[in-house]
Formats: structure tokens, C-alpha cells, sequence
């Protein structure tokens, strides 16, 4: 694999990896790899026939990934939402390797999570479940979703509905 690295006008570096190789005549050849040393070994990996290096697996990695692709194209309390529970989230599974997680413990992050804070567990949740559904999508794992069939936690829906009459005395003391 070979790495190159150029700096900007702005003064920003760029980087970049290649896959340093041959083809069927024997001529060399470079395939880009990407700019993610990550996504660059899992290719380089491939190319070579080889596993990928344990690292490659870790959630630290897809979370990165995530963070990096998936949530700007967010609505922008969306983004918020997500960084909050990507924080929790990094926490206890950052140096997890991805094959390595089960829904045993999603569950126990769940109960432990939920003690306090039930209605946010089920956010990150979720959260994690279309975390891993884009790690399948990328090919970081073959698994199936571990958080399929884990149950969450119980929410109360809102009791209270405001009716005419609030409305109206909120318009009637609001400026225009």
C-alpha cells in the first residue's frame, strides 16, 4: 500500500492511499484506496486475498465513519440527537470489535442505560441498530443486526393536549 500526501493552497494536507500492484500483463498499476487508513487496509486486504487486521473491526472505526458520512446529511436536531447518543454510545462500545457484540449485550447496556434515563436508552438504541445496519451496507460485517429482537424499554406517551382555550390565552398575551 502506498501513501501519498500533498499540501493545499490552504495550507491543508491531503492524504491518500494506493494500492501498489500488477495486472494481468504484468504492468504495475495503483488503485485508490480511499483517504481513510481504515477503509484502505480493509481494501488492501481484499485485493490481497488476506483478512483484514483486527482494528479494521473495531466500532470505534464505524462510528467514525458514521459521524464523518451518515449525520450531516441529518436535519440539524437530528445531528444534535445523534452526537448526544453517539457520545454514550463510544463509551462502552468504542474498542468493541463489531463481530463481538450480541443482542445479550445490547440488552445489559439497555437495562444498565435505562435505569436512569429509559426513553434516551431507546434512542441510542436505535441509534446503534442503523449504525450497524450501515456497517453491513459498507462491509465491515456479515452478521445480522444484533440489535434485532432486543426489546426496549417502555415509554409513556404524553398525557396532555392543549385545547382552544390555552391557545387562545397564549395568543392573547403574546406580542405580535
Amino acid at each position: 500500500m502506498l501513501r501519498r500526501s500533498r499540501t493545499l493552497k490552504s495550507g491543508k494536507v491531503w492524504e491518500a492511499f494506493y494500492y501498489n500492484g500488477r495486472d494481468t500483463d504484468g504492468r504495475r498499476i495503483e488503485i485508490p484506496l480511499g483517504s481513510d487508513l481504515n477503509e484502505a487496509k480493509r481494501r488492501w486486504a481484499e485485493l490481497e486475498c488476506r483478512t483484514a487486521p483486527p482494528e479494521t473491526g473495531l466500532m470505534k472505526f464505524i462510528f467514525d465513519r458514521y459521524e464523518r458520512d451518515i449525520i450531516p446529511a441529518k436535519a440539524l436536531n437530528t445531528q444534535r440527537d445523534n452526537a448526544l447518543c453517539l457520545t454514550k454510545l463510544r463509551a462502552v462500545f468504542d474498542s468493541a470489535p463489531i463481530d463481538g457484540i450480541t443482542p445479550q449485550i445490547i440488552a445489559q447496556y439497555r437495562d444498565k442505560r435505562g435505569a436512569a434515563a429509559p426513553v434516551r436508552a431507546n434512542r441510542e438504541i436505535t441509534l446503534l441498530s442503523h449504525v450497524f445496519n450501515m456497517a453491513r451496507e459498507w462491509g465491515f460485517t456479515a452478521k445480522e443486526n444484533p440489535v434485532k429482537g432486543v426489546r426496549k424499554n417502555k415509554e409513556k406517551p404524553r398525557d396532555y393536549y392543549a385545547e382552544d382555550d390555552v391557545w387562545k390565552a397564549v395568543y392573547a398575551k403574546a406580542s405580535d
